[in-house]
C-alpha cells in the first residue's frame, strides 16, 4: 500500500490567494492616487498663498501716505511679472493672476482694508489685512 502525498497547491487554492492579493494591490493603488492628488492640491494652494502673501507684504511695505490708501480702490490688476507686458505669472504650467481692493476707513478711521482675490485656472482665493494708515 502506498501513501500518495500532495506536493503543492490545488487551482482553487492558488485562485484565492491570487484574489486576496489583486484586492490588497487596488486597495494601495487607490491610496497612492489620492496621495499623489492631495500632494498636487497642496502644492497649487501654497503657491496661491505664496502669490497673495508677496502682494500684500508689498501693499502693507507702501508709506501710509500713500494715494492707494486714501481712496476705494475695487477689482485692481496687481503686476505679478513687472518684467514683462504679461501681468499675471505661471508656475509650473498653472497661471496665477491678482487683484487687490483697498477700502480706507473700514473696519475703523485710520484703518485701510485690503483685500487680495488669486485666480488660477478658474480657482478664485482671497486674503485678506489691515493697515493702519495713521
Amino acid at each position: 500500500m502506498r501513501l500518495v502525498s500532495d506536493k503543492g497547491y490545488s487551482l482553487l487554492e492558488l485562485l484565492i490567494a491570487m484574489s486576496i492579493l489583486s484586492i490588497g494591490i487596488l486597495g494601495v493603488a487607490g491610496m497612492m492616487t489620492t496621495g499623489i492628488w492631495s500632494g498636487r492640491f497642496a502644492h497649487i494652494i501654497a503657491a496661491e498663498s505664496s502669490v497673495a502673501s508677496s502682494v500684500l507684504e508689498e501693499l502693507m511695505a507702501r508709506d501710509p501716505g500713500d494715494p492707494v490708501f486714501s481712496t476705494s480702490v475695487s477689482g485692481a490688476l496687481y503686476d505679478l511679472d513687472p518684467s514683462s507686458a504679461e501681468t499675471g505669472m505661471v508656475v509650473q504650467g498653472r497661471r496665477y493672476a491678482a487683484a487687490y481692493s483697498v477700502t480706507p476707513n473700514s473696519p475703523v478711521a485710520g484703518v485701510a482694508d485690503i483685500e487680495v482675490v488669486v485666480t488660477s485656472n478658474g480657482r478664485s482665493v482671497t486674503y485678506s489685512s489691515l493697515k493702519s494708515v495713521l
